[in-house]
């Protein structure tokens, strides 16, 4: 009797380990599909007669958005089926410090050089452009794994993403339609010297602080500081996209959708990852 429960129990788990592994090959067959037409539609809204077009400027801008979107969940998925990266970041992770800050350095290395390379290509060269914003992009959903393994441990991956979306559309409609009367002045710059001077006092922090309480709720309110930082740059973005789309004109201005959709994502990746932390730090309150 109690071979035959094993057996069974042994069974449903194998049967599982199936649909399981079955659910993320048809999730990551839907996200390609979506993927490829994504990408038709861009190649059909963005270019006119071969070149680049600024007709449907804020649309062609959110089809990139959209398509970095799937390409990071894309990166999650062949990682949740594969464990592509798992193996990598475990390594990482085991390591000692000196590993991972040569890592981390490394990393950052990267990813600035791939945006500063970004900024210079010229738009009309349309491969090289979009490779690198193909490489920025699938470099960030790597380095957002670990961020989706603490919000899965904690619950709060779903909760967080849909905030993301929410916010990103409040407060673009607010920065599109309204950015003029609010973002008066370039405060993108100062915003961006607060978020150093966050960062700058976070390390600090580590070094200061020993009580674990109070560490947990200097986290807590640096992190909410940097999210109304990324949401206020959001804002800003969305005014500029505006104006932007009001200057393309074909034949006088090359669009650079790359570059516009990369300020505003890179944005939205940050407000997603500072939820998780705060929804999570909530949780343990």
């Amino acid at each position: 009797m109690k071979s035959n429960t094993k057996r069974n129990s042994n069974s449903n788990k194998q049967l599982n380990n199936i649909i399981s592994s079955n659910n993320a090959l048809l999730k990551l067959f839907c996200t390609l599909i979506i993927i490829v037409v994504i990408c038709i539609l861009i190649g059909n809204y963005a270019f006119k007669n071969g070149s680049l077009t600024c007709d449907h400027y804020v649309l062609n801008t959110y089809l990139y958005i959209i398509l970095a979107i799937l390409l990071v969940f894309m990166v999650v998925l062949i990682n949740d089926k594969y464990g592509i990266f798992n193996s990598f970041l475990l390594w990482m992770s085991q390591g000692s410090m000196i590993r991972i800050i040569i890592i981390c350095i490394i990393l950052l290395i990267l990813l600035l050089g791939l945006s500063y390379a970004l900024l210079k290509v010229n738009p009309n060269n349309i491969a090289a452009s979009n490779t690198i914003w193909t490489l920025l992009i699938l470099i960030l959903g790597i380095s957002l794994i670990p961020t989706i393994w603490f919000g899965r441990l904690e619950n709060v991956v779903g909760i967080a993403g849909i905030s993301t979306i929410l916010i990103t559309i409040g407060v673009g409609l607010l920065g599109y339609y309204y950015g003029d009367e609010i973002v008066t002045f370039d405060w993108d710059k100062y915003l961006n010297y607060a978020l150093m001077a966050l960062i700058g006092i976070i390390f600090i922090g580590m070094f200061i602080i020993e009580n674990p309480e109070t560490m947990f709720n200097f986290i807590f309110i640096i992190s909410i500081l940097i999210l109304i930082i990324f949401i206020l740059l959001l804002l800003s973005n969305h005014k500029k996209l505006k104006e932007n789309s009001e200057k393309c004109i074909d034949g006088k201005t090359v669009p650079n959708y790359p570059v516009e959709s990369f300020n505003i994502f890179i944005k939205m990746l940050n407000i997603f990852q500072e939820l998780i932390r705060i929804f999570a730090m909530l949780k343990k309150k």
